[in-house]
Formats: C-alpha cells, structure tokens, sequence
C-alpha cells in the first residue's frame, strides 16, 4: 500500500497535479479556447462645447494644429486626456443640434434614416426607430453592462406625464402632460426605446443646479421608482459624477462585476442658460474667469462683443466645471485599476458660436458651431497624436466597436466607416481617408467640410456658404464658384453627390440642384463613401 503523509501543501499540490493531468497543457492545444475579458469603454458628450474650447491647444506643441486660435480656457483633465490620446482636429458634429447627435451617435446612421432629422421637441413625431440596432445593442449583446448617465434626448416627446412629471404612459388623465421646463426633451421610459442600457439615470430640462432626474436605482432617486420625477438640487454634472464613480466602484452591486461595461455619459452642460453665477459653479468661475478683461476671453476676429460678453465668462466657467468632474471619474478609474483597459472618448454634440458673426448657440455652418472636440483614449491600443481624419459622428459607432474588437458585430445598416485600424496606426491603408465629411442642417440645408472648404446649399439649391478655411480660419469672407479653381468646385459638388447617394437621401431620386451637385455615374466614383 502506497501511503501519502497528511500535509495541507500536499494534499493541495497533488489535486493541482491531477487537474493540470486532466486538462493537459492548454497553451499548447490552440484549440482550446482562451477566455479574456473585454475592456471598458466610456463615451462622453459634453452640449454645445466647441473644438476651441479645450485648454491644451495654446500649449506649444500644439501649435498649428487648430485651425484659429484657442479659447482662454482652463480644462487641465481634458489635456490630460489629450495627453495621452488621440485628437481630432477636423471632426465635426454633422447636423450640429442636440437630438440629431445623439440619433447618429447611438445608430451610426445619418438622419434621413434613423429618425431624429430634428430635436425631439413636443408636438414632433421624431424619435430614434426602435427596430434600430442601437451601439448599446451591440454592446449588450457582447456582454458588456450598458448605463447611461445625463441625457437621452432621443426618444419621441408624447404628453405621457402627470402634472409632476411623473410617467403615466397615457395621454388620458392623470397623464396628458409634459414635463414642465422643457418643450425639447423627455423621459425614456424602459423598453426598446432605451436600446438595451441597464442602468439608468436620465436627466431632463437645462436647469442646471436641479434638474428633473429619472432612475432605473431607486437609491440614487431617494427611493423613487423609474419613471417618477426626482430632483436633488444638486448640479447635474456633478450627480452624475457621483453616480458615476459609485457605479464604477460597483458599491451596491449596480453592475455584473464578471462582466466589463460600457456608458454614455451625456451631460447638460455647457449648454445655455449661461446667464448668470447661478448657472455654473461659483469659486471656478471666481478663480479663473471673474477677472479675465472680456477682450481676452472673446479672442477671435469674428466676435461680436456686445452679443456675447454677458454669457462669455460664465460659458467657459461651465466647461472648466466638467473639466473637474471628468477629472474625478477618471482618478475613480485609476484608483480602481481600471486605467489601462478603459476606452475614454470625448466629444461634444455641437459647437457654440457665442457671438462669432453676430450670432449665439448652434446649427448653423459656421465652424464655431460645427466643430466638435473629438479624442480617444485607450492605453492598450492607442498612442499619443493629433490626426486629421475627417471623421464623422456616424463613425463613432462602428469604430468604437473595431477598437474593441467586435467589429464583427456592426449592424449592416450602418452609415459610419469603422476608422478603428487607423486609429491604430495613422499610416493604416487597409481603409480609406475621407475626402469630406457631410453637413446636414437646417430647413433642408446640405454641404462638405473638406480639409480646405465648407461648402452649403440651402433647400432651394442656392449657395448658402463657400468658405476657405485655410486662408480664412474665421469665415469672414464668402465665396462664389468663381473665386476657387475649377477642379475645387468640381470636388465640392461631387463629393455631396457621393454623401447624399450613400445614404439614400430623398434629393437624390429627383438628381434635384445639378448645378450645385454632382451625381455619381459610375459604381466606383465614390470610393471613400
């Protein structure tokens, strides 16, 4: 009889060595599969911040990169960010207005098609489809967590409320109501409407210290229930940071720690109303911005003073505000150890023109308004630069999911390129570089952006805009046909030919403006779209 001594250490190594026996050597048999656990990915939308907007652009090594000069701000969590990730010197938000971001962001589809082609204000039957596979979809059924923070504004705006704002799903009594403070926005109740996200803290209305908010987690609504409103006077941005770092903390089991997770984080902020100390916080605004002579803060050459200098300072004050809330999401992820496998991107739904060319707020051509700060950070995959990627907000959609490897998983209906492999590696050719991106705005307007141009027709076919950016960063002087070469204008009208023929556009059926629009001839002409 063989006999083995009692020893706790033996006893263990033994059963080791009869489970390593039993399974044999794994890395050795390629056939046996390798479980890894997915990365994170944060996607977060700052409202109605501009690309200038961003403090590291005045830094040296960034000179030349921004077409104009940088806006005074103080954002030293976004130039860390910037620091350490990919910049986007050229993106802008195609149809720069609230609802139509958010339609595009969730399908990678363009507005002719997903079904927000304007904001879901009340009395308007726009809404994202709900047959639509929404990138929370996708990401669901990866497994990956799914939560939203800040706002949905995407759903169709039905009077389902009662006179609280509580969710009644009815327009008979005690529904028939809107949420008071807002004709623009909603509550997304649960269903195919929030496109597959677990967890849910939904902010409605601008008002910026108390907002209405509605919670799939009753603990973070004072034990409310989904669909009834809640407000708790505290700043949007800053709840949402909290809610935020306790769910990535995981403190009351508000995610499947087994499982990575996924969240679109979509502020309020720096949205107007910007009218007063009320609107932002006041010891940031004080310290950096108080007093700051007004001509330093409206620095560039196409401003109105007059129109923008009661709103300037309180503006930026609210962009250094959720500077220092992303500030605290990202030291969570650190503490956590969450840093390296964490995709973080950044962007902002539209611009703000406040006073350039005499205007205020967005959807118009103007860079000010079409511009967007756009940077990915993901330290497993990505290194630091600036690039000139025309990139477009349908993409965002299939190149997240190509930087987590489920590129396999992009719905064929998407508009969006997946650029993910040259967000790799910049010399990448295995996809193509954009010539353009396109403009879809108001009332029917239509137009490029290329590197050089912005180009527009309104919905009669007039020429609306033709600016060369490059010799004129602030659009000051417009353009005809007639003052750019030939083989410009040409690329111009072909390349919004391209655009509107890729996405099916209704303009298309009619060949409607072909003086101002080219119209592909040929399967190949349209290479890159």
């Amino acid at each position: 009889m063989f006999i083995i001594k009692s020893s706790a250490i033996n006893i263990a190594s033994i059963l080791l060595l009869l489970i390593y026996l039993s399974i044999g050597d794994v890395s050795a048999n390629e056939s046996s599969p390798i479980i890894q656990k997915k990365d994170n990915v944060i996607i977060i939308v700052a409202d109605q911040m501009r690309r200038s907007a961003m403090g590291f652009w005045s830094k040296p090594e960034f000179k030349n990169q921004l077409n104009g000069v940088s806006d005074p701000v103080f954002t030293p969590n976004i130039d860390e960010l910037a620091a350490r990730g990919v910049i986007f010197n050229n993106a802008i938000s195609n149809y720069p207005l609230c609802s139509p971001f958010r339609g595009m962001l969730m399908s990678g589809i363009y507005p002719n098609k997903n079904g927000v082609s304007n904001n879901t204000r009340k009395d308007r039957d726009i809404g994202l489809k709900l047959d639509i596979e929404a990138i929370t979809d996708v990401l669901f059924q990866s497994g990956y967590n799914t939560s939203l923070f800040g706002k949905g504004h995407w759903h169709v705006n039905k009077p389902l409320f009662d006179e609280n704002g509580n969710y009644k799903g009815t327009d008979k009594s005690p529904g028939g109501h809107f949420i008071k403070d807002t004709d623009y926005d909603t509550y997304i109740p649960p269903g195919k409407s929030r496109h597959s996200i677990e967890y849910w803290y939904q902010n409605v209305s601008h008002n910026h210290k108390n907002p209405v908010i509605y919670s799939s987690d009753p603990t973070a609504i004072d034990g409310k229930k989904d669909g009834e409103a809640y407000r708790n006077g505290i700043y949007s941005t800053v709840s949402q940071a909290d809610q935020i770092i306790e769910y990535i903390e995981n403190s009351r089991g508000q995610r499947d720690s087994s499982k990575p997770f996924s969240m679109l984080w979509a502020m309020d902020p720096p949205h107007n109303p910007y009218d007063s100390i009320n609107d932002t916080d006041e010891e940031i605004y004080n310290t950096y911005y108080k007093d700051v002579d007004i001509d330093k803060i409206l620095n560039r050459p196409n401003v109105d003073k007059e129109t923008a200098k009661k709103y300037a300072k309180f503006y930026f004050s609210m962009i250094t505000l959720i500077d220092r809330e992303i500030g605290r999401v990202v030291k969570t992820l650190q503490e956590q150890g969450l840093t390296e496998n964490t995709l973080i991107l950044f962007t902002a739904d539209h611009g703000e023109m406040m006073g350039s060319h005499g205007k205020m707020h967005k959807n118009d051509i103007y860079e000010e308004s079409l511009s967007i700060p756009f940077i990915v950070t993901y330290p497993n995959k990505l290194s630091h630069r600036v690039d000139n990627l025309l990139i477009s907000v349908p993409d965002i959609m299939p190149t997240v999911l190509g930087l987590l490897d489920i590129s396999n998983e992009i719905p064929t209906e998407v508009d969006g390129v997946d650029y993910s492999s040259i967000l790799i590696d910049p010399n990448n050719t295995k996809v193509a570089r954009p010539t353009s991106s396109l403009y879809i705005g108001k009332i029917g307007e239509l137009g490029v952006r290329t590197h050089q141009y912005t180009y527009a027709i309104n919905k009669n076919g007039a020429l609306i805009a033709l600016y060369d950016n490059q010799q004129d960063p602030y659009q000051l002087t417009s353009l005809t046909f007639k003052d750019i070469p030939n083989e410009n204008s040409n690329l111009l009208k072909k390349e919004l030919g391209c655009w509107l023929t890729s996405i099916d556009h209704s303009v298309v059926t009619e060949k409607k403006f072909p003086k101002m629009i080219t119209y592909p001839t040929q399967p190949n002409s349209c290479e890159t779209h």
